[in-house]
């Protein structure tokens, strides 16, 4: 497993206290009485998913992800009634083989942005941490991870954007289905999680007020982003960043560096996989 046994907290939703383990199950507690109500196995036996993020409630759904993108796995994000651990949806965050078929049409417009067999090699985009939710605009924002294997010329040699590796997903809470996205790391190739915090607040931009989400990712830029439609609106390096010179404000794309990808056998790269900012726990005042 990587990296570490973490636990990164519990949920509360009513009467219960929900926890997740790190060898997959999501489990939920009597807070009154500390005795188990139900307990789910939310992964696949047969590849090293773990689980290191603490879960998520809302509108009665418990939303939960898992790690492992180092060792072959293809993430997902589900969804479990608060009450009886029922699964109620599943969405996967990288298109798997296309000979099985896509689960929905985002995963097949996906697929689009890789090449070879990626699915061969798992894909990655765990969502290892962080999830949000906006109540208002009835929205849950999903922080998907890093390449498996990290170098994109393996995954996906032709190249390709990867989606939805590195990006900030917006999904349906009721069904999980795609609302829209935005990718912090057009083709992933240096473990630039997008997984970290991402936090909610109405800003107020050139005289307009805008409901915006704000995270900084590990690849070192700090990304102020429009909560309602995935529009980019700014983001500037907060540490010293190499890879990339700036994101360019018309695509919201950064503009990489020549030599910076593995191609370059000498290459630098700042931040290093440990990231601009990692696991730990931001807010906003």
């Amino acid at each position: 497993a990587c990296c570490d046994v973490p636990n990164r907290g519990v949920a509360l939703w009513n009467d219960k206290v929900y926890v997740a383990t790190f060898d997959g199950y999501l489990i939920a507690i009597d807070a009154q009485t500390g005795k188990q109500v139900w307990k789910t196995d939310t992964i696949a036996r047969t590849a090293p998913y773990t689980i290191t993020g603490a879960p998520r409630v809302f509108k009665g759904k418990v939303i939960i992800g898992n790690g492992g993108a180092e060792y072959g796995v293809r993430g997902y994000v589900s969804a479990y009634d608060a009450e009886t651990g029922e699964q109620l949806w599943r969405t996967y965050t990288v298109p798997g083989d296309p000979a099985a078929g896509f689960e929905s049409e985002a995963m097949e417009r996906a697929a689009d942005t890789w090449t070879g067999e990626w699915w061969k090699f798992g894909g990655g985009g765990t969502a290892w941490d962080s999830f949000a939710y906006d109540p208002e605009l009835d929205l849950m924002y999903v922080g998907v991870g890093n390449g498996s294997p990290w170098n994109r010329e393996i995954r996906s040699p032709g190249g390709g954007d990867n989606l939805f590796l590195a990006s900030i997903l917006a999904l349906d809470p009721d069904d999980g289905s795609y609302a829209w996205h935005y990718q912090t790391t057009p083709g992933e190739t240096w473990d630039y999680t997008a997984t970290q915090h991402m936090i909610l607040a109405d800003l107020d931009i050139d005289g307009a007020e805008r409901k915006v989400i704000m995270q900084a990712p590990k690849n070192g830029f700090f990304y102020v982003i429009d909560r309602e439609t995935g529009e980019f609106i700014s983001g500037d390096p907060f540490i010293a960043v190499n890879w990339a010179t700036h994101i360019d404000p018309d695509t919201g794309r950064p503009v990489e560096v020549p030599g910076a990808r593995y191609e370059d056998a000498h290459a630098i790269v700042f931040p290093g996989a440990w990231g601009g900012h990692n696991w730990h726990p931001m807010s906003y005042s």
